[in-house]
Order: C-alpha cells, then structure tokens, then sequence
C-alpha cells in the first residue's frame, strides 16, 4: 500500500473519529482490515493515532476488530493521558471522560502484554497455624521478637484467609520483567523510589499514575494467577520502600532498615490474603546484599537439614556466626536475586514466610504491596460524600479529587482520601461493565420483584375472581332461561288445554246424536262398540322447540310420540 494511500486513511480516521466517534472509526476499520491486511505497521500507525488523540472509541473500535495495543503504542497512550491531565489542571477544568477510558485500555494491554513475559511458579501447600485461640496468638505474636520462635511455629495444611473468599491453592511466583526499564526509571518519574498515596501534592502526574499502574498490574496478575474475581481483591497497602545499609528501622513497615526479619504477610494483618514486591533497584548495582528469601522447612535429608556427628559443631563460634547456623538449622532457604523491574507475587499465608538479608552496602528500593479479599461493607459507600461511580464522568472526578489533585491536605484529610481512593481502587481502574451490583442495588432488584410477584398476585386473584364472576353470571342466565322455558312451557300447555277445552265444548253443541231406526238399532249394537281411540287427536307444531306433539282434543292430554299411549 503507498505512503499517500496510508496518509489518507490515517487522516480519515482522525477526522472520522472527531466528528463520529461510534459510526466513522468502524468505516475506517473495515477499510483498514481490506486494504492493509499484509500492513501491521501502517495498521499499528491508525491505533497510535487514535492513542494519541485520546480517543476511546476509536481504540475500542480496533481492539474489538481483532487489534491489539503493543509497548509502544501502551506508552503512547499512557503520555497522552498524562498530558491530558495536566492541561486539565493548568485550566482548572475537570477531567474529560475519555482520561478513566483511556486508562481502563492501558491497563487490559499492560496486562495482555505481561502475559508475553517469563514467569517462573512454584505451587506449594497452603499452610495456617495449628493452634487455636490464645496459643495460636502467642506463637504468632513471638516474630515480632525471635525468627526462629515464628520458623517453629506449628502449622497444618489450609487457607486462613480470614474474612475473605481465597483461592485454595497456594503459590509463589518470580516475574524477572514484570515492568519495563522505562517503567521504573526514576528519572522518568522522579519519586516513584518514594512514593506514598498520602502524600501527593508534589508529586508528577506521570508518577502517580505509573505507580497506579504498577499496582493494578500486580492486582490482575493475583485475579489470574488464583482464578478469582477481579472485584474481588483490593489494594489495602502499597508503598515504596527504602532500605539503607547501616541503618535500624524506626517506626512501621515502611521506616527505613537494612534487613526484614522472618515474618509471615498474614500473620502480620489477618486481611493480607495475597503480597507482591516489585523491585526499583538491582543487587550489586545498587547495594549489596539484601536477599528476598523464602524460607521453608527442610525435608529429610536436604541441605538444609543440620549435620550432626562434625567435629566443626564443637568449635568456638561467633554470635553472629551462631545465629546463621541457627536459622538454618532445619531450614531450606530459597533466595531471590533482586533487579529493577522484577517482581514477587504469592500467597500471604504460613506457606510462603520469607524475610529480605541484611544490606551489606549501598540502598535497595521495593514496592511492598499488599492485597485483601474481603468485601468492603455496603454501608462505608453510604458515608462517603460521593459514592460508587454510576457514569464515567463520576470515574473521572474519583481520579481527579482522589490522586491527581495537587493540593495541600491536612494529615487527618489524607488518611481519609487513601482510604476512599483503596475502597474506590476497582471502580476507578475498570469499566462500568465491570462494576459489581451493590447490595442496595440487588436489594432494590430484590424489592422491584417481590413487587411484581405481589403485582403478579393481585392480578392473578383479580383475575380468578372475574373469572368466577362470569362463571356465577353464566349460571345464572342459565338458571334464568331455564325458568323462562319452563314458564313458557307451562303456558304452552294452559293454552294448548284451553284450546282442547273449546273444542270439546264446540263438539258438544254443534254435533247432535244420531239415532239409528228402531229396526236397525239391534243389528246396530254390535258395530257401535268398535271406536277409533286417537279419533280425537291431533298434532300440532312446538313453537318453542319446533318440534311436533300431539293432542287430545277432548281430554287435553298431549304426547310427544305417536301413537300416544292409552290408559
């Protein structure tokens, strides 16, 4: 395809994308796909173009085409959401809708592409204290003064996961490239080695969002690696940290210290379910020492079992020299080798106790992050001044107004904003098609049911009671037109006896009695006994019925069938 051909599409595709964002970027597409087809370059050039133009839709429209957003284009649009930021704030306007999703793109390719990337897992057993109750408390409490009480303490197979809906299987996982060396350069974003979410202010915007950026990268990874939901886990730390050779921490987890001692996530807080270190500086490069090391127990026979019967187990030893052979009698150390941009993910639990080697010179930088399952009460959306995003306009304020204001907070105001902005984390960093329903909003489901089944039974028994209605009505006109049709009949038959009444009567009056000669009347005798019994009879037609009947025209009597019978 030539060079005019491509200029022409990629300009069609911004103009298109300015004036229709949902019917022109498919045109362009559909063009794109026929005439590039054997183009991935010039197909790579329209996404980059759309990137750059901060234009959702059109992005939308490719990937759903079957494109995708490689590194580069990933970082394109990572600066023109940066940019789009700051030009905001040097407006004092607020932030276009197209920012949260362009940023929801960033993050699915962030991850899409970490899949490419090397990733070396161990399964191991998930592991909880055997104790229970106060004993369980005080061998967990001993970490916190004695390694080696906290390496003994005894344990069964399980997940803990108080409070929360873990996965049962357990793991522990090494990204050696988790993030790119321009993804952690803190010449690039100056602070990143220090960054903390209460403190924000002065912070570069490019430094907050990488560092959010980071840790949903790590939250994806953990919803994969354990096949649970994504708005199931949330962020409840995450902080850079300083280790300095020489030094003593002072103070939490986040003081600065040359070494970590033994210690278990969980144990520490009952809500970390899943742990990450993500590495911002490189083993003798930067500082010497300073090993992450798991530290498991030993099986039978294995290295790290004690050696008994050696005459070197008889030597004087220094105290520093005891205490090494101490935590590793009877212990498998498994050291990692930290690297800028590597990374750890495990479970939090018993299985997985590690501690990071003393530093023997020079500052390690990391990014501890810690991750929970437990579901935020409905009631904490309730008091918040601004509750969960219902448009993505509402996303957008939620990134302005909870990590990309600049504006100076009173400590109280900053603890509050992080704990709304880690409460928040999911409906910031996801679409709205991916936002769970609300207990309210299921209980309001719930409500709008029952009332249509209360509805659904009104109209039923609405309907059964018409029904009967008609039925009572029905049964009634019936009895009705039965009682008519014997009335009618009645009548019938007064009239009908009425006539033969007359007729007798005429009968009577009008045909004398013959008298037979003297002569004959004995002869006579004999023929007069011999009588027509129906000579009086006749028919007649049934008005009401239409049928014939028959009728006594002396007596009255009436027959429906013929011949009538006598008495």
């Amino acid at each position: 395809m030539g060079r005019l051909a491509v200029l022409a599409l990629i300009f069609l595709s911004v103009e298109s994308f300015m004036l229709s964002p949902r019917l022109l970027p498919q045109r362009c597409v559909r063009w794109s796909l026929g005439m590039m087809t054997s183009s991935d370059q010039a197909t790579a050039q329209i996404m980059r173009t759309a990137v750059n133009n901060l234009d959702s839709s059109a992005v939308s429209t490719l990937l759903e085409a079957g494109e995708s957003m490689d590194e580069v284009t990933t970082n394109a649009a990572f600066w023109a959401v940066v940019n789009a930021i700051n030009l905001a704030e040097q407006q004092d306007k607020p932030l276009s809708a197209e920012v949260p999703r362009m940023i929801h793109h960033i993050f699915d390719a962030d991850f899409r592409n970490l899949q490419n990337r090397e990733q070396l897992r161990t399964n191991v057993t998930c592991m909880q204290p055997a104790l229970e109750g106060a004993a369980s408390f005080g061998n967990s409490i001993g970490y916190l003064m004695d390694d080696l009480t906290h390496q003994d303490l005894p344990l069964k197979e399980g997940r803990k996961c108080e409070g929360g809906t873990c996965c049962d299987e357990c793991s522990r996982n090494i990204f050696p490239t988790f993030a790119l060396p321009n993804e952690c350069n803190p010449e690039q974003f100056p602070g990143l080695n220090q960054f903390t979410f209460n403190e924000v202010e002065k912070v570069a915007t490019a430094t907050i969002l990488q560092f959010v950026r980071l840790i949903e990268r790590v939250r994806r990874t953990i919803a994969y690696e354990y096949g649970l939901q994504l708005d199931t886990i949330l962020p409840l730390q995450a902080y850079s940290r300083k280790y300095v050779a020489g030094t003593t921490q002072q103070g939490g987890g986040g003081g600065e210290g040359d070494f970590v001692i033994l210690h278990t996530d969980e144990s520490t807080h009952a809500s970390y379910h899943y742990s990450s270190v993500l590495y911002l500086s490189t083993q003798d490069e930067d500082f010497g020492g300073g090993n992450f090391v798991f530290n498991d127990p030993a099986k039978p026979g294995s290295e790290g079992e004690p050696e008994t019967n050696k005459e070197d187990d008889f030597e004087p030893k220094s105290l520093a020299e005891e205490m090494a052979h101490a935590r590793r009698k009877g212990r498998d150390l498994k050291p990692f080798h930290p690297t800028r941009g590597a990374a750890v993910v495990f479970s939090s639990g018993w299985e997985n106790m590690h501690e990071v080697e003393k530093l023997t010179w020079g500052t390690r930088y990391a990014v501890p992050c810690f991750f929970t399952t437990c579901p935020v009460p409905e009631g904490a959306y309730a008091q918040m001044v601004v509750g969960k995003p219902k448009t993505d306009e509402d996303i957008a304020d939620d990134w302005l107004h909870l990590l990309l204001a600049h504006r100076r907070e009173e400590p109280q105001e900053s603890v509050g904003r992080v704990k709304e902005l880690l409460m928040k984390w999911h409906y910031m960093c996801t679409p709205l098609s991916q936002h769970p329903k609300s207990e309210q909003a299921s209980e309001a489901a719930a409500k709008a049911m029952a009332e249509a089944e209360a509805l659904g039974r009104a109209q039923a028994e609405a309907n059964a009671a018409a029904a009967e209605k008609a039925n009572a009505d029905l049964e009634a006109n019936r009895s009705e037109k039965a009682e008519a049709y014997t009335a009618t009949k009645a009548q019938q038959a007064e009239a009908l006896q009425a006539q033969a009444d007359q007729r007798k009567v005429a009968a009577q009056t009008q045909a004398p009695q013959a008298q037979a000669p003297p002569a004959a009347a004995a002869a006579a005798a004999p023929a007069a006994q011999i009588v027509n019994p129906y000579a009086n009879w006749q028919s007649a037609v049934d008005p009401a019925t239409g049928n014939t009947y028959y009728y006594d025209t002396v007596t009255g009597r009436t027959s429906w069938t013929w011949p009538p019978e006598l008495n």
